[in-house]
């Protein structure tokens, strides 16, 4: 029996990183959809407030690039959006492209079997091109609001960092901008912990081609499974229970400890949330479909 998914589910990277991270919660978040009474971190009320400012700070930021009146702004945040949120305009790149800035924009692809069922969709924070006669140019901002900067090469084989620029290039023939080649496209993440100091992820060809390598290899993994026992959980092992485990929903059901991870101690390339209110949030309805 084919896996049995909605027919208007788009794949994520966060759908892909669950299963690259542990098959089995991929299964239980995404396949059986399951609710379960647990915590991701503790405490639990800094761990909301955490998430309450991230949110509120990127509404902040997407208003703002979206021709908002920055001091505006600005007088209506308090701490610690405010610092954020100056740190963000004292230190924006002055070296992105301006002739189209996107914000909080969402691209979809086809991805999958040759009928082009399934689809890959990317929610990007920012992206700013630029097109001449003679030239393209775009660059993907992601902002991070983190109490500390991921390490570089946790961010390297993070999926978002192979997610994000693919599925640009391959939707940007229908974009404002037109077609993008491969080196023509780079990744930033900016740390409101280090705005100063964003980390840069030049694309290339070969890259290109060793991501849908990956990206196909992890679909066709994923598609070959139908029940529960094909999506195995990760390793038992010291690491996997403090660095994954712990900061799943779905430790106790799976064996692997009760209490939750200490938020303090989160990485936050490991960290993943199981909201299944958003979850399968990038549908047909409501990407911007690409032409097959």
């Amino acid at each position: 029996m084919p896996l049995s998914l909605p027919t208007t589910f788009a794949f994520s990277q966060s759908s892909l990183q669950a299963y690259a991270n542990c098959p089995r919660r991929f299964w239980l978040a995404y396949v059986e959809q399951l609710h379960w009474p647990a915590l991701e971190t503790k405490p639990f009320d800094a761990y909301e407030e955490q998430m309450r400012l991230g949110s509120r700070f990127h509404q902040a930021v997407r208003r703002a690039e979206t021709g908002f009146d920055p001091q505006l702004l600005a007088d209506t945040l308090d701490y610690p959006l405010d610092e954020w949120f100056a740190a963000y305009t004292r230190h924006r790149p002055d070296d992105l492209p301006s002739q189209f800035v996107a914000s909080e924009q969402v691209l979809s692809i086809p991805f999958g079997n040759e009928n082009g069922r399934y689809r890959l969709a990317a929610r990007y924070d920012l992206i700013a091109a630029e097109r001449d006669e003679e030239n393209a140019r775009a660059v993907i901002i992601d902002w991070k609001t983190t109490s500390r900067p991921t390490r570089r090469s946790r961010l390297q084989e993070q999926l978002q960092t192979v997610v994000y620029p693919f599925v640009l290039v391959e939707a940007s023939e229908s974009l404002p901008w037109g077609p993008l080649l491969p080196e023509q496209v780079e990744m930033r993440y900016w740390f409101t912990a280090a705005p100063d100091e964003p980390v840069i992820f030049r694309y290339s060809a070969d890259l290109h081609a060793a991501n849908r390598t990956r990206l196909q290899g992890l679909l066709a993994e994923m598609l070959a499974g139908s029940v529960q026992a094909d999506f195995p959980k990760v390793p038992d092992t010291e690491q996997s229970r403090q660095h994954l485990c712990a900061y799943c929903v779905y430790r106790s059901r799976c064996d692997r400890g009760i209490d939750a991870g200490d938020l303090a101690q989160v990485d936050d390339a490991d960290f993943f949330v199981v909201d299944l209110e958003s979850s399968l949030e990038f549908t047909l309805d409501d990407v911007e479909a690409m032409a097959f």
